[in-house]
């Protein structure tokens, strides 16, 4: 239901109720929120030599078509790949947080390297140790000459052995709706490059990396997947796209008209010829001096405008609750936040829920970074340690960056606050960092360089 919410296909839409887009302005700005500072680098430890620690003796004897031998080591670093994937990152991110939650699967091709991010109602969890996955089936159909054709790619860790193992199988349907047969990879041209089994030894963690929503499923509180950023408002949303139905038909309802009497108007094929473009202003009747009723009156009724309004704002109000969202963010701003207290609070709860969030996606990135160095390692047959990865989101959700940084400064010209301190926060960088910096930077914090 979530993903029908999402693409504007809930099964409340009708005629006249039509979508507001209320999920996916929720999940742009959760993205904005979380992806409005983030910053993120890999950096990889000097090649050793010798042989990859990550396979074993009997791996190493394996002959694998796919992998290369006595290379020089031609394809891009790690952190360029990671920083080219982050475009893409952020273009899926918020069909991921509609979704509850994406696999990042890395993959070896013949130019390295490459990444892909799964939302979740594109994958099968299929096992679970200690809420961590162990196990996904991840499904591709192609069509071919009316004949559908669907590859399951099974990923399957064994936390016992630390091995590794993924599994093509591909199977032959002339209906889409239907699995069909097993078959082979050779039948379809794209697949038929891909081993259709390949294991992997000595491996420390899954080879892919699953990112959830971090918050419980009400429905179902043993399930293991994530759910939707919205799915505590889904109700909420519903009220919202019927109460704005309803403004809509009030105010088209209250629209001015004049019911005038059809002696006013020439005839036209035995019926009266309204105004061009001024249709819907007239109403006629047939005038009987008996009644009274004059040649023409004026229907201008008084709209209840105010009342639908303040009921639809407070609709939205509970949507950003639900969400996590501070108030303000989709209702009407002139109502909400009147003290400083409330303002506060409300930013305390965004930056609570987009915190979280960040937290669970620095954790599936961190895994991702894992699984990119073991292929890495592997194939290009090299020993290296462990990678690190850089992550950062910055504060921004509470504080402004400005305001911050004036703050800050004024601590420093007060002797409250260190300078490498300062330039630690600001460049994001250490202390031995700082101080190299610090001497291009001394006139900064003159008593009289700024006046604040």
């Amino acid at each position: 239901m979530w993903e029908d919410v999402y693409r504007n296909d809930a099964p409340w839409l009708k005629k006249r109720v039509r979508s507001l887009r209320i999920p996916s302005s929720v999940c742009k700005e959760l993205k904005r929120l979380i992806m409005t500072e983030f910053s993120a680098s890999i950096t990889y430890p000097h090649y050793n030599g010798g042989s990859s620690p990550v396979k074993s003796q009997h791996d190493l004897q394996k002959t694998d078509a796919n992998r290369t031998e006595g290379v020089t080591f031609p394809h891009p670093p790690l952190d360029t790949v990671f920083q080219k994937s982050i475009p893409m990152l952020r273009r899926k991110l918020d069909f991921g947080l509609a979704m509850g939650g994406m696999l990042f699967k890395p993959y070896w091709t013949a130019n390295g390297i490459q990444l892909d991010f799964v939302p979740q109602n594109q994958y099968l969890p299929i096992h679970y140790t200690a809420d961590f996955c162990d196990a996904v089936a991840c499904p591709e159909t192609v069509t071919i000459e009316k004949v559908s054709y669907t590859r399951i790619e099974i990923h399957n860790y064994d936390r016992a052995s630390q091995t590794h193992t993924i599994e093509n199988r591909c199977f032959r349907s002339d209906s889409p709706a239907f699995l069909g047969k097993e078959c082979s990879l050779s039948e379809v041209p794209v697949w038929s490059g891909m081993l259709a089994y390949k294991k992997f030894y000595n491996v420390r963690n899954p080879l892919f990396s699953v990112f959830q929503i971090p918050d419980s499923n009400s429905i179902d509180p043993d399930s293991p997947l994530g759910i939707s950023a919205f799915s505590d408002a889904v109700d909420f949303i519903r009220d919202a796209d019927e109460q704005w139905e309803r403004i809509l038909w009030e105010l088209e309802s209250s629209e001015r008209a004049i019911d005038a009497s059809e002696d006013l108007f020439r005839f036209k094929g035995g019926k009266p010829e309204l105004p061009k473009g001024r249709e819907r202003m007239f109403r006629t009747f047939s005038n009987n001096p008996n009644t009274g009723t004059g040649i023409f009156e004026t229907f201008s009724p008084e709209i209840r405008d105010s009342s639908y309004f303040n009921a639809f704002n407070q609709m939205l109000r509970r949507i950003e609750s639900s969400c996590g969202l501070s108030y303000g963010t989709l209702s009407e701003v002139s109502d909400v936040e009147k003290t400083a207290e409330e303002v506060k609070s409300s930013k305390q709860r965004s930056f609570s829920r987009v915190s979280d969030i960040q937290e669970s996606l620095r954790t599936a990135l961190e895994n991702m970074v894992s699984g990119m160095q073991y292929l890495r390692d592997y194939y290009e047959n090299r020993r290296n340690g462990d990678v690190t990865l850089k992550c950062t989101f910055g504060d921004g959700i509470l504080e402004d960056a400005d305001k911050e940084f004036n703050r800050r400064l004024q601590m420093v010209t007060a002797g409250l606050y260190s300078k490498e301190q300062f330039v630690m926060w600001y460049f994001s960088c250490d202390e031995s960092s700082a101080v190299k910096l610090m001497p291009k930077m001394e006139g900064i914090f003159d008593a009289n360089a700024f006046t604040i």
